[in-house]
């Protein structure tokens, strides 16, 4: 059976140790994160 490299999904944002960046980076993984919840949020069978 051939192994397959799973999808990274989850990244280390923070790595990096950059100070001045982790502020603006943070605030973008938050807007990602909320708009994916809400397109799935759509996406879903309404009752």
């Amino acid at each position: 059976m051939e192994k397959t490299n799973p999808k990274v999904i989850c990244k280390n944002i923070f790595k990096s140790g950059d100070i001045e960046n982790l502020k603006a980076t943070f605030t973008r993984m938050w807007i990602e994160l909320i708009n994916q919840f809400e397109k799935n949020k759509n996406t879903t069978t309404k009752t």
